[in-house]
C-alpha cells in the first residue's frame, strides 16, 4: 500500500516509514503485516534488491500431519526508511494517512528522536491527517512528555489511537493510558476483536461507556479477525453491537470495518468470489446486518496546501536504518 491507495476502509493511504515489529498482544497472532513484509524480503527484483527487508521476519517450519507448514514471526528488528517518511511533504492533495501499516511508531527500540521527527513531519505537512495506532501503551506517557516539551501541544492533525483486541485487563488498560495523554483526538481500534465465547462483553466490561467517556474517546473502529477459516477467532454479533452502542452513547463516531472470517462464516456470507479478500473476511457492507452498516469519521478540517516553512530533515541520508534486536 502507499500514500495514494489503501485496502483499509477508514483511511486514504498509508505512510510506511517503518517495517518490522514483535508480537505483544493476542491480536498480533494472525497479523497480516508479517506475511506482507516476508513477501517483500523474497521479492528481490522489485523491492529487496539491496536486502533491506532481510532479517525482519523469522520463518519457522512446522509439521502439520503429512504436510509442512510455515509460521512467520517478526524478529523485533525495525527498518526505518526516511524516503517514505518525507514523501508526505510533497503530497499536495489533503488525505488521511495511516501511520505505519507494517510496524508500530511507539516500538520500544525506536529512539525518541525518530518518533519526534515523525511528529515534525505531521506538523510540516499540516494539510494531511495522520491516524496512528499503538499497542505499546507503556510508551504513551514518555511520548506525551516528549511531544509537549518539543511542541507545547500535540499536532491537531494527528488522531492518536490504541488497539484493544479483547476484554482482557491488559488490553482494556490501553484506553486509560491513551486518555492520560494530551493528544488532540483519541480513538480506539477494537480490531481484531476477539470475543470470549463464554462471557459476553457487556458482562465482563459493563463500564465500557464510562471508560470511553472519561478518556474523551472521539472515534471507534470495530472489526473481526481475518485469516484462514480454521485459525481465526470469533467476534460475536453481541459484542460488536455492544461496542458500537456504548460508543455511540457517549458521542463517538463509529466505523464498522468487517465481520471477520469466523462471523462471516457463521452468517453464511463467507466467499472468496467477487471482492476477493474483502468478501472472505466479511468486509463488504452488503453482507452485514443493517444495524452494523455504519462507517463514520471524526470531522476533519483540511488546510490549504503550502510548502512547509523552513523544514529541516533530521535524517539527511536516504539510506535505511535498523533498530532493535
Amino acid at each position: 500500500m502507499s500514500l495514494d491507495s489503501s485496502g483499509i476502509s477508514w483511511t486514504d493511504g498509508t505512510l510506511n516509514s517503518l517495517y518490522g515489529c514483535k508480537p505483544c498482544s493476542e491480536g498480533c497472532r494472525l497479523c497480516y503485516a508479517v506475511g506482507r513484509v516476508h513477501r517483500f524480503s523474497t521479492n528481490i527484483k522489485r523491492v529487496n534488491a539491496d536486502g533491506r527487508f532481510n532479517g525482519l521476519v523469522n520463518v519457522l517450519v512446522k509439521e502439520k500431519k503429512k504436510k509442512k507448514g510455515e509460521r512467520r514471526l517478526f524478529t523485533g528488528t525495525i527498518l526505518f526508511d526516511p524516503v517514505h517518511l518525507y514523501a508526505v511533504l510533497g503530497s499536495k492533495k489533503p488525505k488521511k494517512f495511516f501511520v505505519n501499516e507494517f510496524s508500530d511508531l511507539f516500538f520500544e527500540a525506536l529512539p525518541m528522536a525518530l518518533i519526534i521527527e515523525h511528529f515534525k513531519v505531521f506538523e510540516g505537512a499540516h494539510w494531511h491527517t495522520y491516524q496512528a495506532l499503538t499497542k505499546r501503551d507503556k510508551r504513551l506517557a514518555e511520548v506525551n512528555e516528549a511531544v509537549l516539551a518539543e511542541f507545547g501541544k500535540w499536532p491537531a492533525n494527528l488522531w492518536m489511537g490504541v488497539s484493544v483486541c479483547s476484554a482482557a485487563e491488559k488490553e482494556m488498560n490501553r484506553i486509560d493510558k491513551l486518555g492520560a495523554t494530551e493528544a488532540s483526538l483519541k480513538w480506539i481500534s477494537f480490531e481484531p476483536w476477539i470475543s470470549d465465547l463464554n462471557r459476553p462483553l457487556r458482562e465482563s466490561v459493563p463500564q465500557l461507556r464510562k471508560l470511553l467517556k472519561r478518556n474523551q474517546i472521539s472515534w471507534v473502529v470495530v472489526g473481526g479477525e481475518s485469516g484462514a477459516k480454521n485459525e481465526t477467532n470469533m467476534m460475536t454479533l453481541e459484542d460488536a453491537r455492544y461496542l458500537m452502542s456504548e460508543s455511540k452513547a457517549v458521542g463517538c463516531r463509529v466505523h464498522f470495518k468487517q465481520l471477520g472470517t469466523a462471523l462471516a462464516i457463521q452468517l453464511g456470507v463467507y466467499s472468496t468470489n467477487g471482492d476477493g479478500e474483502h468478501r472472505a473476511k466479511g468486509g463488504c457492507p452488503d453482507q452485514w446486518p443493517a444495524d452494523l452498516n455504519v462507517r463514520e469519521w471524526p470531522e476533519t478540517v483540511w488546510s490549504h496546501y503550502q510548502a512547509p516553512d523552513n523544514f529541516r530533515r533530521l535524517y539527511q541520508t536516504d539510506e535505511c536504518q535498523r533498530f532493535g534486536e
